[in-house]
């Protein structure tokens, strides 16, 4: 008798481990049907040891993508992939230095010029009808599922990789790119999916719902465990980014940027690049102008340091980034620069017409 019911309680036991496979087996398909088509392949700028390559997640139907900020978003040639293969030309439209999160904009398809269709997009910026979001719930131990172009695996129709792991815990981020502190001290996901990988950062983290929890966030090393730390900027942090950018209009997802005056970001339209390779405190030196630019135009050289950004001082990149920050794109920006022994003050019109004075 107590032998039957050992071989009836393993059955038992076998019969709700093969229903649990069931279930997780269709919650992976779900997951992975949910972020493969709201993920886009990128690909841009190459400078140094960045890789000109990455990847952004849909989040309005008209074609604004979320992904991490990079070089590579800084390209005048930046190009968008969908799932299917569509070629998008690519805009950055903002960005945040602190948290290291872009928001972009796919223009017309490169073959055709083409108006852009309805995409599918993760509603992130949603409400209930009591007005409260709609966050998913995420515990300890649940899996997750994130879609993304790691290594450039893909570049045309080819589907994104997918890699599956368990969401540990949220935390805040403590951690370290090369020498350097990694801006972003904010609140992070902990999941053990192999993610920090070239490429990855910017893809959709979703659970077994297909519910989207996150974007993959930029490669770091813990400061804790001075490891590669793989984790996931939250839904709602990237909420809050996005209002904090959205105008009165809007997209189908509420996403239209506003650059306007007093807003934290700024469009990349100076083109001065000043470097950041060193210490935490290195002068705002240029490292190099692009092309067209109204910095260009303006005659700004290599190896200019930047004394002043519109009369305010700016002895280190923290300072710079601050002033540059808070400039709209329809503004003139006065810079007071020092090439060798001569101090220079220019002007940069929006238009890209700069005068020297």
């Amino acid at each position: 008798m107590i032998r039957r019911r050992a071989i009836s309680f393993l059955a038992l036991a076998c019969a709700l481990c093969l229903s649990d496979v069931a279930l997780a087996e269709r919650g992976f398909e779900r997951a992975i049907t949910s972020a493969l088509p709201r993920s886009v392949k990128l690909y841009g700028l190459k400078v140094g040891q960045q890789v000109g390559y990455g990847t952004g997640t849909i989040v309005s139907a008209d074609g604004y993508v979320l992904t991490v900020y990079t070089l590579l978003l800084e390209s005048s040639k930046l190009r968008i992939v969908t799932a299917d293969g569509t070629r998008y030309r690519g805009e950055l439209v903002t960005f945040d230095r602190e948290e290291q999160l872009a928001l972009i904009k796919m223009k017309s398809a490169m073959a055709g010029d083409s108006a852009i269709g309805s995409l599918p997009y993760f509603d992130i910026a949603c409400v209930e009808s009591d007005g409260t979001s709609c966050e998913p719930e995420l515990l300890p131990g649940d899996w997750v599922v994130a879609a993304g172009n790691p290594f450039k695996i893909a570049e045309g129709a080819e589907p994104a990789s997918v890699a599956h792991g368990v969401y540990s815990a949220r935390t805040r981020l403590d951690a370290r790119r090369k020498v350097k502190e990694f801006p972003y001290h904010g609140d992070v996901l902990v999941i053990d999916a192999v993610t920090s990988n070239p490429g990855a950062p910017g893809s959709p983290l979703v659970n077994l719902d297909g519910e989207f929890v996150g974007v993959i966030g930029r490669l770091v090393v813990s400061n804790l465990t001075h490891t590669k730390f793989n984790y996931a900027i939250p839904r709602d942090v990237l909420r809050e980014f996005l209002v904090r950018a959205m105008s009165a209009g809007g997209s189908d997802a509420s996403a239209t940027v506003s650059a306007g005056r007093g807003s934290d970001f700024t469009r990349v339209d100076s083109g001065i690049r000043v470097t950041r390779t060193g210490y935490m405190r290195l002068p705002p030196f240029v490292d190099r102008v692009r092309r067209g630019s109204p910095a260009a135009k303006a005659g700004i050289r290599k190896d200019d340091l930047i004394l002043s950004v519109n009369g305010h001082s700016v002895p280190d990149l923290a300072s710079y980034d601050k002033r540059m920050d808070r400039i709209a794109s329809d503004e003139p920006v006065d810079l007071v620069i020092q090439r060798k022994k001569r101090v220079i003050t220019v002007r940069l019109l929006p238009d890209g017409k700069a005068k020297k004075r």
